[in-house]
């Protein structure tokens, strides 16, 4: 089996609300042609947290704040493999010396895109990064209170003052999703809908995205009517 990949993205926005994308060169073998996130393959020798600041430093000759934001899954397209898509939100600290690396570059074109035009250009799984970002952003999320992939999911982290949704416990959040999957379920098998807002409004306070919540609707309805269904032909059986 061929082994995953874990590639790093970094969103960035102009003062204008414009999301930056770099247009990937003809010859490359992930993508090639298309419109990315700036990004690049983790290699075995570096950490995740690391990939967007090195990119950024290499071909932009910038030193940037990358603050973890989302994490999606999805194949490569050319082979297929399993691959770790990870989102950092990003800021500019300075300017570096010295030219960019031009010759490991994979892109040859950068432009600044409003948001809506962007994510109807990218991949699937970095419009769905770029997405949950912007939602977060809207709703007032602190993406300083968790820097990395470890802190998002550490089982002890120091509660802030005010405490932020990214710091809630992977178990208060799992639950909430659990509950949201049984009440759908259980609206669909039997032919109506619950009333399960404040299980919404919960779950989206833990930091889930409507995206996710909805996806989470979709599959648990399909399964509440299918026990619907195995039900209702179990009791004809019986008759």
């Amino acid at each position: 089996m061929s082994e995953s990949l874990i590639i790093g993205y970094g969103v960035m926005f102009d003062d204008q609300g414009r999301v930056m994308l770099l247009r990937r060169r003809s010859r490359e073998a992930l993508w090639p042609g298309q419109w990315w996130l700036p990004g690049d393959v983790t290699p075995l020798s570096e950490e995740p947290d690391d990939t967007v600041p090195r990119l950024f430093a290499q071909l932009m000759r910038q030193r940037v704040r990358a603050v973890y934001a989302h994490t999606v899954y999805g194949p490569e397209p050319a082979s297929r493999r399993h691959t770790i898509h990870n989102a950092y939100l990003v800021t500019v600290k300075e300017a570096l010396d010295g030219a960019p690396d031009d010759e490991s570059n994979p892109f040859d074109a950068v432009e600044w895109w409003d948001a809506s035009s962007a994510l109807a250009e990218l991949p699937e799984q970095q419009g769905e990064l770029l997405a949950t970002v912007i939602e977060r952003l809207d709703s007032g999320w602190d993406f300083e209170a968790s820097t990395s992939l470890e802190d998002l999911f550490a089982e002890d982290v120091p509660t802030p003052a005010t405490p932020q949704p990214a710091l809630d416990s992977l178990t208060d959040r799992i639950a909430a999703l659990t509950r949201i999957a049984a009440g759908v379920a259980a609206g669909a098998a039997l032919g109506r809908d619950l009333d399960l807002d404040a299980d919404f409004q919960k779950a989206l306070s833990l930091g889930w995205t409507r995206r996710e919540l909805e996806q989470v609707g979709v599959i648990a309805a399909e399964l509440g009517r299918n026990a619907s269904l195995d039900c209702s032909q179990s009791n004809d059986h019986e008759d």
